[in-house]
C-alpha cells in the first residue's frame, strides 16, 4: 500500500488464528482493519492491540454470520464505524476467513452438522461478499479462505476424523472464487482464494496438537513442520497487495507442499 492506512480491509473471524494473523499482516501493509468477531470481545481486543502494535488502526464489529440478519448487522456496524472514524463507507480488501470445521464420517454426519458447515462456510461467504461488493471500487480484492481438503484427503491418523461435509463446503468456495473472478473482472475487482493445509490454530488443536496428529501432518510435509497462521497471512498479504494485480481466479495452495 502506498499511503499508510489508505486501504480499508474487513477480515471475518479475525479474533484468533488465521484471521488475527491476516489482520496484523494487512495492518503492517498499511490497511485500516475492521476486525469481525462473533462473540469473544476479549479476543477481538487482542487482535486490535496487535494491529496497533504493527502501526495500524481499526475497530471491531460483532456479528453472527450464520443468519442473514447477522450479515446485515455486520455491515451496519462496518458503515457506522467507518463514518465515526471520518472514513467513507468503503471496503478495499475483504478476507472471507470465518468458518468452522467439524468432523464426521458420512454415516454419522447429522443434518444439523451438515447445515452448520454450509451455512457458515458457504452461505455466509456468499452473502458477506454480496454486501461488501456494494462498497467496493475498481482495484478491490476479495480473498476467500479455502482448504487443501477441497482437493485432497487428510490421513486418519492422530484422531483426525472424516470431514467430507467441510471439504465439500470448501470446494464450493473454490467455485465461487473462479466464477466471481470472471464476473467481477470487468469491474476491476480481483478475486482469489488461499487453501491452507494443516495449520496450528485453536480450531485444529484437538487433533493437531496431539503427538500422533502432529507427527502425521509433519510426515506429509516436504518442509517437515506444521503450518502457522503467519504462514497463511503472508499469502493473504500478497493477494491484498499491488504485487498481485495480475493474479485472479486462483486457489493458491498454502499447505507447505502437503502430500505432494
Amino acid at each position: 500500500m502506498t499511503t499508510p492506512l489508505s486501504q480499508v480491509a474487513l477480515v471475518t473471524g479475525a479474533s484468533r488464528g488465521i484471521g488475527r494473523a491476516a489482520s496484523i499482516e494487512l495492518a503492517r501493509l498499511g490497511c485500516f482493519v475492521i476486525v469481525h468477531f462473533r462473540a469473544d470481545q476479549d479476543a477481538a481486543d487482542i487482535t486490535l492491540a496487535a494491529i496497533k502494535a504493527a502501526g495500524g488502526d481499526g475497530f471491531a464489529v460483532s456479528a453472527d454470520l450464520t443468519t442473514d440478519a447477522g450479515v446485515t448487522h455486520l455491515f451496519k456496524g462496518v458503515d457506522d464505524g467507518l463514518r465515526q472514524c471520518g472514513r467513507e463507507a468503503r471496503i478495499d480488501v475483504l478476507v472471507n476467513n470465518a468458518g468452522v470445521a467439524d468432523g464426521g464420517a458420512l454415516d454419522s454426519t447429522s443434518p444439523a452438522l451438515f447445515d452448520r458447515q454450509f451455512t457458515l462456510n458457504v452461505k455466509a461467504v456468499f452473502l458477506t461478499t454480496q454486501h461488501a461488493l456494494a462498497r467496493m471500487k475498481a482495484g478491490a480484492r476479495i480473498i476467500n479462505l479455502s482448504s487443501v481438503l477441497s482437493s485432497r484427503v487428510f490421513e486418519t491418523a492422530g484422531g483426525f476424523t472424516a470431514i467430507s461435509a467441510y471439504a465439500g463446503a470448501k470446494a464450493a468456495v473454490d467455485a465461487f472464487t473462479r466464477h466471481w473472478a470472471v464476473e467481477l473482472g470487468p469491474r476491476g475487482i480481483i478475486v482469489n482464494a488461499v487453501a491452507p493445509g494443516p495449520v496450528d490454530t485453536d480450531m485444529n488443536a484437538a487433533w493437531l496438537r496431539t503427538e500422533e496428529g502432529k507427527a502425521a501432518m509433519i510426515a506429509a510435509s516436504p518442509l517437515g513442520r506444521v503450518g502457522t497462521p503467519q504462514d497463511i497471512a503472508g499469502v493473504i498479504g500478497f493477494l491484498a497487495s499491488p504485487a498481485s494485480k495480475w493474479t485472479t481466479g486462483q486457489v493458491i495452495d498454502a499447505s507447505g507442499g502437503y502430500r505432494l
